[in-house]
Parts: C-alpha cells; sequence; structure tokens
C-alpha cells in the first residue's frame, strides 16, 4: 500500500503513483474499514488551482487517497522525474468500483449532487447496471447553507457506505472534507460530471480520444469551457516546466 510519502509532488500537491486496479483495491480496502476516507482525484486545472490556494492544497494532501486524474498530471509527472504509472481517471475509478462491489453483491452508495432530474436517472441506470449494489438514496447539488444539516442526516440515514458527491470542483472536495466524518461513510469521493455522464445528459469521448487520452479535449470543446479551462491549464504547463527546470538545475550544481 502507497504511503502519503510516497506521493509523487506535482506543484503543490502529492498524488499516489497508482495504476487503476491498485486504486480500485485500495477503495475497497477503505469500504472494509470502520473510520471515513477521502478519495480525490486531481487533475491539471485542481493541482494548478492548489498551487495558488494553501487551504485546497492542505485538504487534497490529507486525502486517504489522490488519483492522477488527467494526461496533464501524467506529463507533468515524468517531466519531474517521478512518472506515475497511468492515467487514473475519477469517472473511470468511480465506474469501475461500481463494476467491483456489483461482482462481490455488496456495497451501499449515495448520489449526492447535479440537477434533481439528472442524479435521479443515474441512480435509475446505475441500479438496473449494477443490481447486486443498493443505491439507498440521491440528493440534488442545489441547495442552501441552512439545508445542509438536513443533506447530511439524510445521507446518515441512509447507511450509505460509499458516497460519490458532483458539486464541481473544488466545492466537492471542500465539502467531503468538512463533513466527511458525520456522514457515517467509509468513503467519499468527488466525481464532478461523472453523475451526469452515468444519466447520460453529458456524453464521454468518443472511445479513440480516450485512449489517445484526450478526452480533456474533448470535454473543454464539447462543454464549452475553452475560456474557462485553457488558461489554467496554460499556467499549469508552465508552472510545471518551470518547476522542472529549477530542479535540473539544481541537480547540475
Amino acid at each position: 500500500m502507497t504511503n502519503v510519502t510516497d506521493r509523487v509532488q506535482i506543484l503543490a500537491i502529492g498524488v499516489d503513483p497508482v495504476t487503476m486496479e491498485q486504486a480500485v483495491a485500495r477503495c475497497l480496502d477503505f469500504l472494509a474499514e470502520e473510520r471515513p476516507h477521502l478519495v480525490v482525484t486531481p487533475n491539471a486545472e485542481i493541482a494548478y488551482a492548489a498551487s495558488k490556494d494553501p487551504s485546497l492544497a492542505a485538504i487534497l494532501n490529507d486525502a486517504d487517497l489522490a488519483v492522477p486524474d488527467g494526461i496533464g498530471v501524467v506529463m507533468a509527472s515524468r517531466m519531474l522525474g517521478q512518472p506515475v504509472p497511468e492515467k487514473v481517471g475519477g469517472a473511470d475509478l468511480a465506474t469501475s468500483l461500481m463494476k467491483a462491489l456489483d461482482a462481490r453483491g455488496t456495497g451501499r452508495v449515495f448520489l449526492f449532487g447535479t440537477r434533481p432530474e439528472v442524479v435521479a436517472e443515474a441512480a435509475r441506470r446505475l441500479q438496473a447496471q449494477y443490481p447486486h449494489v443498493s443505491l439507498v438514496g440521491f440528493r440534488d447539488g442545489f441547495f442552501k447553507p441552512e439545508e445542509e444539516p438536513a443533506i447530511i442526516e439524510q445521507i446518515r440515514a441512509a447507511q450509505a457506505d460509499l458516497l460519490f458527491v458532483a458539486l464541481g470542483s473544488p466545492k466537492q472536495e471542500r465539502w467531503l472534507h468538512q463533513h466527511l466524518p458525520a456522514l457515517g461513510v467509509r468513503l467519499g469521493m468527488g466525481v464532478g460530471g461523472t453523475i451526469d455522464v452515468w444519466a447520460g445528459a453529458v456524453p464521454r469521448a468518443p472511445e479513440w480520444m480516450l485512449k489517445a487520452n484526450l478526452e480533456w479535449l474533448f470535454r473543454i470543446v464539447k462543454l464549452g469551457r475553452v475560456g474557462r479551462s485553457v488558461p489554467p491549464l496554460v499556467r499549469f504547463v508552465f508552472a510545471v516546466l518551470g518547476r522542472s527546470l529549477r530542479r535540473g538545475g539544481r541537480s547540475q550544481d
């Protein structure tokens, strides 16, 4: 099992050098333990945001598992001389975990986030696709601060052991970090747009783009995020390049 001290440093955060198979195994181990665990899936955009936000970096670094979500993080690890074995996408990890739980015939899952009709449809589809997993509840992601105690109680009363939260990053990571001890779950994971994908509301990239590690480009173009996503990605690349050059300069001294 990878320790936090074995993590690969990407700017201000560490990511676990795990394969998808190893990540799923870690999550299954977490579900066998009594205490709550936080799983995060930082991509290049989140990694750059954390480099400018110490509170976000602290949350990500405090997680029990941080997987390299996105080819940008994988390439950065190689540039910095600490390559991770492969990309472990958050959507793929969540789906692989559902498959593993279904094969075991166990698991109590709660979905929290996105629009009311979308999370309801995702729950319906997941229950049909993974009949041996119990979808014990769902709740949309539109709420006022004063509604949070009722949401926490709803999740706790459902006796879920696995909670997928889709509030967008970094809101979902902050929410989980703050409330995880009160939720009664064994594993909480921020999944971004994964619930929308499960519901069929948002398409995934074509297979050839997935194999070419171009899903990030598909999401930016398809979802109209060029103005929002490209500048942080460019800044991430330059930040990693700067870190790599400084490291290379020190190694020659």
